[in-house]
């Protein structure tokens, strides 16, 4: 009895994997299925090589090497201020005024020491012609002088006059000849005296237009069409000989400092030798602007060397101290093709698209050279092995590799 219960369950179990065994060996076989290629889809252009130039882009800073400091003329209070910083101003504008009656007194000083001055010349010359016209009065009595001695003395030896009025007349004669010389010497001397005269005169002279200058200068006057840069005082200061009130620079002549790398020095340097002013652009509030290079700083860095453009036209758009960036155009090349950044792999190759022997679309890589920036957003590049006509991947795959199969969407 107690085999019977231990054969049962083996039987059922014999039984159980020789159907799964019939099952398995009478089912149907599943068809083979042959893997298929993928295909990508992806957009392409043509390429177009041809002469073009790269751009660089520069950072700059707008400068104005005209730009115009006023500093106070002498110690003075400001009366007003008639801008505020960054107010365009006109050529002949009133911008800024110190109290005159802090300059006026000088002048009318100055005036006067002059109108003194001109009265001693005037005096000094009358009194040379009065020099001169006395000496021919006392020389002629000098000629009286000599003359009486002679007689008393010709008298005395007869003694007709006494040795006491010979004495006189000598002291005569001596004083008389003292009289002549003092008025010769103060002839003498009137050209030195009117030499110092007008010397103190131009002096004066000087101070007065010294004056005049400080009180001309109280008034701050725009020199030319432009903008204020910065007001220094406010109405009531206290200001000093010399100290800055207000600055202003011409809207136009506006430079922009920008810092050429070091690798790109010498093929700028090489175009401005040559004559050659590269072209620069910037997009600056709303408006596109041109720019040219005028010249390049006399020193240079371990950055690079600054050069300086200019606008090709006056503009309101630009402001001392505003950041620029340019888009620079570099020295033409031939064999430039513009593509689009996406059609750029791995920063050195793109992958032209041509046909199999299957009729097929394939990709296969193509080294480049990355020649810069291009106008409208692209990049340019060269390649000896790229072509008029060919077609490029412009979709950016990320698993490209050459041979693979590819769709080009319309």
């Amino acid at each position: 009895m107690n085999k019977k219960k231990l054969l049962l369950p083996v039987l059922f179990l014999a039984i159980g994997v020789g159907g799964f065994a019939a099952l398995k060996a009478t089912r149907a076989k599943p068809p083979v299925v042959t893997p298929k290629e993928p295909v990508w889809r992806v957009e392409a252009f043509v390429a177009e090589p041809g002469r073009a130039s790269p751009l660089a882009t520069l950072n700059g800073r707008v400068e104005s090497p005209d730009e115009t400091r006023a500093a106070a003329p002498g110690v003075g209070r400001v009366l007003d201020v008639h801008v505020r910083e960054g107010g365009a101003v006109a050529p002949g504008q009133l911008l800024l005024e110190l109290d005159g009656r802090d300059f006026v007194p000088r002048v009318e000083q100055a005036r006067a020491e002059v109108a003194e001055l001109d009265a001693a010349i005037a005096s000094e010359q009358l009194r040379y012609q009065s020099d001169r016209d006395q000496l021919e009065q006392e020389r002629r009595l000098l000629d009286f002088a000599a003359a009486e001695v002679e007689r008393f003395e010709t008298l005395r030896r007869e003694n007709f006059y006494s040795e006491a009025a010979v004495d006189q007349g000598r002291q005569n004669l001596a004083r008389q000849r003292i009289s002549v010389r003092a008025r010769e010497l103060a002839i003498a001397d009137h050209r030195a005296r009117l030499a110092q005269l007008q010397a103190r005169r131009a002096k004066a002279v000087a101070n007065l237009d010294q004056a005049e200058l400080a009180l001309a200068r109280s008034r701050v006057i725009a020199p030319f069409a432009g903008f204020v840069a910065k007001v220094e005082v406010a109405v009531g200061d206290q200001v000093g000989a010399g100290q800055s009130l207000i600055s202003l620079y011409p809207a136009a002549g506006l430079e922009v400092r920008a810092k050429l790398p070091a690798t790109l020095q010498d093929e700028f340097i090489a175009a401005m030798r040559a004559g050659r002013h590269p072209d620069a652009r910037a997009e600056i509030g709303g408006e596109t602007l041109e720019f040219s290079m005028r010249r390049l700083a006399g020193t240079a860095d371990a950055r690079g060397l600054d050069a300086f453009f200019v606008a090709r036209r006056p503009t309101t758009s630009l402001r001392v101290g505003e950041l620029v960036t340019l888009r620079v155009a570099r020295t033409p090349v031939d064999d430039a093709v513009p593509i689009p950044y996406t059609a750029l792999f791995g920063g050195d190759r793109v992958y032209r698209i041509g046909t199999d022997p299957q009729g097929d679309a394939r990709i296969t890589a193509v080294p480049v050279e990355v020649l810069g920036e291009a106008v409208g957003g692209r990049l340019l590049v060269r390649a000896a092995a790229l072509k008029a006509g060919d077609a490029l991947v412009a979709t950016h795959l990320p698993n490209a590799v050459s041979g693979l199969k590819v769709e080009v969407v319309k």
